[in-house]
Formats: C-alpha cells, sequence, structure tokens
C-alpha cells in the first residue's frame, strides 16, 4: 500500500500526458525525469548568527550552445538590525566557446548600490594553447560615501603547455 501511494503522489507531481492507440485504449505518459530549472533558496549562517538569506536561481535557457542563469537574492542580519541587501546576478555563456557575461547589481540602503559587469572571450583554442580577452568594470553609486570613480580593465591573455 504505501509503494502505491507513493507512485500516485510521484506520478501527480509530473504533467500527464494521456493518448490513445489505434485500438481505443488510453495510455498515461509519465516523464522518468525532469529538468530542474528554478531553485527557492533561505536559511541561516551558522560562522554568523542572526545573519539570514533568501533566494532563487534559474536557468530560463540552457541548450547546447547557450546557457543563461538568473539569481535574485536578499539578505540581512536580525540580530544586528541590518538594513536588508537585495540583489540580481545575471549570467550568459557561450559555450562551444566556454567564454561568459556576468552581470551584477547589489544595493544595500544607506550604504549604496555596487555595479558590476565583468566577460571573457575566448577567441583561440587547441589542444595545448588558448588566448582570450577578459575585461570587466565595477562602479559603486550612493550611500554614505557618495559615488566613486568606475573600476574598469581589459586583459589579454595566452597561455600554453610545454
Amino acid at each position: 500500500l504505501a509503494i502505491f501511494l507513493c507512485l500516485a503522489l510521484s506520478a501527480l507531481a509530473y504533467p500527464v500526458d494521456v493518448i490513445e492507440d489505434h485500438y481505443g485504449e488510453e495510455f498515461a505518459l509519465v516523464p522518468l525525469s525532469r529538468v530542474r530549472r528554478a531553485m527557492v533558496y533561505g536559511g541561516g549562517d551558522i560562522t554568523d548568527p542572526g545573519n539570514v538569506i533568501v533566494g532563487i536561481k534559474e536557468t530560463p535557457i540552457d541548450t547546447n550552445d547557450h546557457r543563461v542563469d538568473a539569481h535574485a537574492f536578499a539578505s540581512t542580519n536580525i540580530k544586528h538590525h541590518s538594513p536588508i541587501t537585495t540583489g540580481l546576478k545575471a549570467s550568459y555563456l557561450h559555450k562551444p566557446t566556454n567564454s561568459n557575461l556576468d552581470l551584477k547589481a547589489v544595493n544595500t540602503p544607506q550604504w549604496g548600490t555596487d555595479v558590476t559587469a565583468s566577460g571573457k572571450y575566448n577567441f583561440y583554442e587547441d589542444k595545448v594553447s588558448n588566448a582570450n580577452v577578459e575585461g570587466f568594470y565595477s562602479r559603486h553609486y550612493g550611500g554614505m560615501s557618495g559615488t566613486r570613480s568606475p573600476d574598469y580593465g581589459i586583459m589579454f591573455n595566452y597561455r600554453t603547455t610545454f
């Protein structure tokens, strides 16, 4: 009975397609597995009691060539009555070249907003070497310290093994 209930409940958790064969018999198709695209999480930090975070991570696009990940979160320290920090992050990966682009913004009231962008483009790769160009940009806006000058850079990298 317990096994039957487990199978029945797991079948209800998945979308069920009903098909009919040429004899008029109906069959229910239940997927054996599914791709998990989003994850909601939350928890505390045992190294800093009172620190709490909640968020969601999602992969809206994941094909053979491209992957896009999105992440939103909120955190605070209840023990210290800290303001709530919120953030967003988006990541893009071009799988054939292993090139990526990351965008991130994090805001804490009274402290300001940090915005960062970084990326890497792999333009050459073989069995023993690779070459790429990387870039980044970051800036702090507002808060008690005010808006700061941007920090940015571009790097060209070449690596080989002998």
